[in-house]
């Protein structure tokens, strides 16, 4: 197999990034809706000076708007600057949930940057990694949700800044670029393919022939011309060939980036607020032939998501390829058509950008200022909304053109949007193995909140390979889901999908089901009140891992996300497995004694009452004598504040016959006043002589409004 082929093979191996994995089934797919109705069509409008920084203070009768060239009336007006200080998103909790999600993603800045490592070579790759280090760092404030994508699906990771920073730079630190550089003498650039394969320009193919024939390869068509099935007048068949396979690979390629960026796109057309897509990459052609550059650009036009090229090749210039360390000079009457490479290799991901009322950044060295410059777009822009006098809902294209009425500024914003169209087909994605809905919440940096969700992670022993048994518990609240009666019982289904990705691999694990419920009116009302746990089990490698997880309502439709982000900590050494902490302990199986445990929840609110506390120690040093653990353990229950509530002093732990350390204690708090508590372990290994404290937080409940837990 050639070093093409070879390579191709890899990236149809990596065709989607992780979470672009098929869904679980649903039985009809629902339209997305856009927030370009025909009501109000809002269009976010950067204006710049004569040196390109961002013009403030403008007002509403500056701005001139024109639908299809006609002027339409402003109906709101906004200008939107950015505080020079924002508020820090509210420290990690152990339990996540997704209440106040809606009110994120209408507020604040989003940025999506798309790290195209199947278009960028690896010293590409090096200088775009240090430009989005430094915008990461210096170029995002607090608040801005931040999405790092790769093409090659080794990242799909959302987080909030700044606590979010760092995880994103040791995420990006492991991504490289995949594209092998073409070395032979005959290549082809996939501009020329495309106009040889799919145009038959002769013009360009008599170019290629030419550089062929100056470098010395134009002896292999005779060689070809006898299997290949043309006449002399096809021109030359081993041009033609060549051409077919550049081609296939290149676009083979351009379709794996592009469906990324659509779906990216789809996802934010709900999402207020500014958002802007970086795409971090070497560029692709122009090509109207391929159905998904036309999806991505009818996608970018619906989202309202500017859309910023950073083009990694640097400087421009004549390519390496027609220097004269890469071999005979290229005949001067094709000189001219060298230059013009530059432009053709990236005109596809210019025109993507600039209709979308994004730019691009290159010819520059420099990546790290033109990325500041993105940054700055989003600083200072201004929201315009109008209602169009052309009503109709018939899917067509309607141009905008916006101008400043003030002279000697510069205007950006997005070059049109599609009317609605009454009575149009639904898009059945799911021919493809995609259900739209919860691909679009799958894919967005964003939560749902429709449906209330709150999720947990528990770390157990350690099992073989250094990985541990990690337990993802989730609640769902199914008391708004539309149930219907059937003869007494209530009937419908909860289907979700879980993805557990690893931020130092890229590994992940996915999860999918649809539980069908048919219960009783009673067993609802008892669920009700404590919702409907979800508990997955995976065995996890050391580092740091974000969880996903969608859910809908089969009846309603309705959908809720949640994004839980947490540690697998190192194995090695004393530790302890997450403390379980809980009001109710679990059923004792009919007709035999076991030991009680807790159950496992996904929440930390608790009952007044007796409150139960399990955990396993691990890593203990063994007495050379007995060859068994020594550990003794105390804990103290304290308020938030530091005040003392309970205390109890260490004491052996007893090991089983194998060494197991395990201790359950239940510690009474029924006149605990609601608030937030610490409960405080201390361990001591008497061998080692080493000390270990855990605290873990939880939060006890007015008594009236306590969850009861359903086993």
């Amino acid at each position: 197999m050639s070093t093409r082929s070879r390579l191709v093979a890899a990236l149809l191996a990596a065709t989607l990034p992780a979470f672009a994995q098929q869904p679980a089934p649903s039985p009809s797919p629902v339209t997305p809706t856009f927030p370009a109705d025909v009501d109000l069509v809002t269009v976010d409008v950067v204006v710049t000076d004569k040196k390109g920084k961002p013009v403030e203070n403008l007002t509403r009768d500056m701005f001139e708007i024109r639908e299809d060239g006609k002027v339409q009336s402003l109906a709101s007006f906004e200008a939107v600057r950015m505080p020079d200080v924002s508020a820090p998103p509210p420290p990690r909790k152990p339990v996540s949930d997704n209440a106040g999600a809606a009110a994120e993603a209408r507020t604040g800045r989003t940025f999506v940057i798309v790290f195209d490592d199947i278009h960028l070579t690896p010293h590409q790759a090096h200088r775009a990694k240090k430009a989005v280090a430094e915008f990461l760092q210096k170029g995002t404030r607090e608040g801005d949700r931040v999405q790092l994508v790769s093409t090659g699906g080794d990242a799909w990771w959302s987080t909030r800044m700044m606590r979010g920073a760092d995880e994103l730079v040791a995420l990006l630190k492991r991504l490289d670029g995949r594209s092998l550089p073409e070395s032979g003498m005959d290549r082809v650039s996939p501009y020329e393919a495309m106009r040889i394969h799919v145009y038959n320009d002769v013009q360009v193919m008599e170019r290629v022939s030419r550089r062929f024939e100056q470098y010395g390869v134009a002896g292999q068509a005779a060689q070809n011309a006898g299997t290949s099935g043309m006449t002399a007048g096809d021109g030359d068949p081993y041009v033609r060939a060549r051409a077919s396979e550049v081609y296939w690979q290149s676009s083979t390629k351009y379709r794996l980036t592009l469906e990324v960026l659509k779906r990216i796109l789809q996802s934010m057309a709900g999402v207020k607020g500014r958002k802007s897509l970086i795409l971090v990459s070497e560029g692709f052609i122009y090509d109207p032939n391929i159905d998904e550059f036309k999806d991505t650009l009818q996608a970018s036009r619906r989202s309202n998501m500017a859309v910023y090229f950073l083009d990694t090749r640097g400087l421009g210039g004549l390519s390496a390829y027609f220097g004269a360390e890469f071999g005979p000079a290229i005949p001067e009457q094709d000189l001219a058509f060298a230059f013009s490479e530059s432009f053709e290799a990236s005109e596809g991901s210019e025109s993507l950008a600039t209709d979308s009322g994004g730019f691009s950044v290159r010819n520059t060295n420099d990546l790290a200022a033109g990325i500041q410059k993105i940054a700055d777009d989003s600083r200072v822009y201004y929201l315009l909304g109008y209602n169009p006098t052309n009503a109709a809902r018939d899917g067509r294209f309607r141009k905008i053109e916006v101008k400043s009425l003030q002279k000697g500024l510069k205007v950006r914003a997005r070059r049109g949007y599609y009317a609605p169209l009454d009575g149009a087909k639904k898009v059945d994605d799911k021919k493809q193995g995609n259900d739209p809905d919860i691909q679009f919440a799958l894919d967005s940096p964003y939560q749902e909140e429709a449906i209330p969700i709150r999720m947990t992670h528990y770390v157990f022993d350690e099992t073989l390979l250094g990985k541990a048994t990690t337990v993802v518990t989730t609640d769902v609240d199914i008391r708004g889901f539309a149930f219907k009666d059937d003869a007494g019982r209530l009937t419908n289904a909860l289907e979700f999908l879980l993805i557990v990705a690893h931020r130092e691999t890229g590994e992940y694990f996915r999860y999918d089901q649809k539980i069908d419920f048919k219960m009783l009116p009673e067993t609802k009302a008892r669920i009700d009140k404590s919702w409907f746990p979800i508990v997955r089990e995976f065995e996890l490698a050391p580092g740091g891992y974000q969880a996903k997880i969608v859910v809908r309502d089969q009846n309603s439709r309705e959908i809720g996300s949640l994004i839980h982000e947490f540690e697998v900590p190192n194995l090695d050494g004393l530790r302890t497995s997450t403390i379980v902490l809980s009001d109710t302990l679990q059923p004792q199986p009919e007709g035999r004694q076991a030991t009680p445990r807790p159950m496992v929840l996904a929440r930390r609110e608790l009952a007044p009452g007796m409150i139960f506390a399990q955990y396993d120690v691990y890593g203990a040093a063994k007495d050379p004598q007995t060859n068994m653990p020594k550990v003794r353990a105390g804990y103290e229950i304290r308020r938030a504040d530091g005040t003392r509530v309970a205390k109890y002093e260490a004491s052996a732990i007893m090991s089983t016959s194998l060494g197991r350390l395990s201790r359950l204690v239940g510690t009474p708090l029924e006149n605990a006043d609601p608030g937030d508590y610490l409960f405080v372990l201390d361990l001591v290994d008497d061998v080692s002589g080493k000390t270990l404290q855990v605290v873990e937080p939880f939060t006890i409940v007015a008594r009236e409004a306590a969850p009861a837990t359903t086993p």
